[in-house]
């Protein structure tokens, strides 16, 4: 079998996901918790290919879960891997350090590679049919893998990083406000408060002013929100600001530890995350390949021909 064969185009994609793909992963799919070391519930799910190849553990983004990526994971089961995926604290069905179910917060960003780690050794490495782990990871998940590589560089056998948020874009913000807004973070009355500017999930439907340039892919998203409360994270704390502008010169610093082979998917028109620092990674990592696509921020959510070439380039990784 080829990507070729299980692929859905922009036009089917309803249909199919509605028809196929959803009920093929609600048949096969576990859905379970994990507690960590600070007493949180932590959701998962896994997809055990009997014949698998490999194990890809996803590590999903900023406001993401894990039906957003029902497609990629139904892509990977067909081609013969297994496949695991946690939300990650404050996301989606996992425990929150929040009330309600729009904010994104965490304390430290290290607290999303502990977790991840520990999703790692408690589930992933168990459950596994064979001993070989693949990373996919994107956005904010792709900073948060770029970090595990750095301090577990022998878990994984290989690693896509896409669209990784190894620095976050300013958005025009000046350097003096971002020091302001890191100082505030700490006083106890902003740390779990939304910035300016962010708020409550508002039902609001964005297409086309969004990361994603396939709006079938971006209708599904919406419609998951809709469907569940839990999927409606919407805006950022003080604290998961200062966390992740911080966390950028943590990953450059250590860069050189990752040893294993990377390849860096990049978004030529990414709003969200800055080239430059990915391109910086790509060659301070002992092993990384650089590639870059005409996409917006969510390259498996762009037009027919992008989706193609990418996965093409990722499962040619993977196999390779």
């Amino acid at each position: 079998m080829t990507f070729q064969d299980i692929f859905i185009t922009n036009k089917n994609f309803a249909d199919e996901m509605a028809g196929s793909i959803q009920p093929f992963l609600k048949d096969k799919i576990k859905d379970d918790y994990f507690v960590n070391t600070n007493g949180m519930k932590l959701h998962y799910q896994m997809l055990i290919n009997p014949n698998e190849r490999a194990s890809i553990v996803i590590s999903h983004g900023y406001c993401e879960f894990t039906t957003k990526f029902a497609e990629t994971m139904y892509y990977f089961y067909e081609m013969g891997y297994s496949v695991f995926i946690m939300e990650h604290r404050g996301h989606g069905l996992s425990e929150r350090q929040v009330e309600g179910y729009s904010k994104v917060h965490v304390d430290h960003f290290q607290d999303y590679v502990s977790d991840f780690n520990q999703f790692i050794e408690k589930v992933v490495i168990s459950e596994s049919l064979t001993e070989h782990l693949y990373l996919f990871a994107h956005s904010m998940g792709g900073a948060i893998g770029a970090l595990y590589l750095e301090q577990y560089p022998n878990v994984f056998e290989k690693a896509v990083l896409t669209s990784p948020m190894i620095q976050l874009s300013s958005q025009n913000v000046s350097g003096f406000v971002a020091k302001v807004v890191c100082l505030l973070s700490y006083l106890p009355i902003f740390k779990k408060r939304y910035l300016p500017k962010h708020h409550d999930y508002d039902h609001t439907f964005k297409y086309p002013h969004c990361s994603a340039m396939s709006k079938a892919r971006y209708t599904y998203q919406y419609n998951e929100r809709e469907r569940e409360p839990h999927y409606r994270t919407n805006g950022a704390t003080y604290s998961w600001i200062r966390e992740s502008l911080n966390v950028s010169k943590k990953i450059l610093k250590n860069a050189h530890l990752v040893e294993i082979p990377v390849i860096l998917m990049q978004a030529s028109m990414d709003l969200l995350v800055m080239p430059e620092p990915q391109v910086q990674f790509s060659q301070l990592a002992k092993n990384c390949t650089l590639c870059t696509f005409e996409s917006k921020h969510e390259i498996f959510n762009a037009t027919d021909d992008i989706i193609q070439d990418y996965y093409n380039k990722v499962f040619e990784f993977y196999e390779s």
